[in-house]
């Protein structure tokens, strides 16, 4: 088979963690041609979508290490499949590609409709019984309601189109760094973010769930923050360990299982915080690595094993 990857810059891999080379490399290791292009490198013309490609190859089946052995333009239509991992931030430009793929019939994994249409941010307002204390706004003035209207001595602020962690501020009630900080994630108010209650039972780690073909893996990577900062993400110096989901977990995905049908989502990272939803990753789910190497599961087996199954 032939396989597409839309990624970003292949130089900037960090191959000890890295899920779109771990599945590249299964999908090699089963015959497949894989290749890899950017948003960038895309091109409609005579009513088809093509992408000037690079072929990857996997000299030692034993390591993750890569060479480019061509490009070569193909027409995206062309590829078996189509694995779409373009990090975040969803611009104008990440817009217009899952434009020019649904216009051209493309299918990805996952779907350019859904990554058009959900946010990663906004997409848990739609599970509100599951989700800790959450405003959206632009506004100063909202933050400070919070503090006034309610018992929530601490807030976490995000930016809707981040990533790994960045420009996520914690804010006490009474801090007077708040005014800036406000400027800095929303440009002075051009910008929306979105503000959750800290949760204290954040210290113990992020845990991330992984859904592949909507059902739940059974294990998770819990994201424990180092001693010097108060983000689960391994990005910026988490550690991970690797559990096996609660109960609990399984009741959340029972919740979330429905929305990832119907919108065609096959791939998802979605991440709990003292047992409440924070967030769902679908643009770039992470963490394949961490299960693999510290368990007796194989995600990339299950991804590919399901993918073909489905076909």
């Amino acid at each position: 088979m032939k396989i597409g990857f839309i990624i970003n810059d292949l130089n900037s891999m960090n191959l000890e963690k890295d899920t779109s080379v771990y599945l590249m490399k299964e999908a090699h290791a089963r015959g497949d041609d894989v290749f890899a292009f950017d948003s960038k490198d895309v091109t409609h013309k005579a009513i088809s979508l093509y992408a000037n490609c690079k072929k990857i190859n996997f000299p030692n089946p034993s390591e993750l290490n890569f060479v480019i052995d061509s490009s070569v333009s193909i027409e995206v239509k062309e590829f078996d499949f189509v694995i779409n991992r373009l990090n975040p931030p969803f611009n104008k430009e990440y817009l217009y590609l899952t434009q020019m793929l649904e216009i051209s019939g493309v299918d990805c994994i996952n779907p350019a409709k859904a990554l058009r249409e959900n946010n990663e941010k906004l997409m848990i307002l739609n599970f509100p019984e599951i989700i800790p204390f959450t405003v959206v706004t632009n506004s100063l003035e909202e933050i400070e309601r919070v503090f006034e209207n309610s018992n929530i001595e601490k807030i976490v602020i995000k930016p809707l189109d981040g990533m790994g962690g960045k420009s996520i501020f914690i804010i006490e009630k009474g801090d007077k760094n708040l005014s800036v900080i406000w400027e800095t994630v929303s440009q002075k108010g051009k910008k929306h973010f979105i503000i959750q209650e800290f949760i204290e039972e954040a210290k113990l780690g992020d845990h991330r769930l992984i859904f592949i073909d909507y059902e739940l893996l059974n294990k998770k990577v819990v994201r424990v923050p180092s001693d010097k900062d108060f983000r689960g993400n391994l990005a910026v110096g988490a550690v991970s360990k690797i559990e096996t989901v609660t109960e609990h977990d399984e009741k959340v995905a029972e919740n979330i299982i429905p929305y990832l049908k119907e919108n065609r989502i096959f791939f998802a990272g979605v991440d709990l915080l003292g047992g409440w939803l924070s967030e769902i990753n679908i643009t770039s789910p992470t963490c394949l690595q961490e299960i693999h190497k510290n368990s007796d599961l194989d995600p990339a087996k299950i991804f590919w094993d399901t993918l073909n199954k489905d076909r």
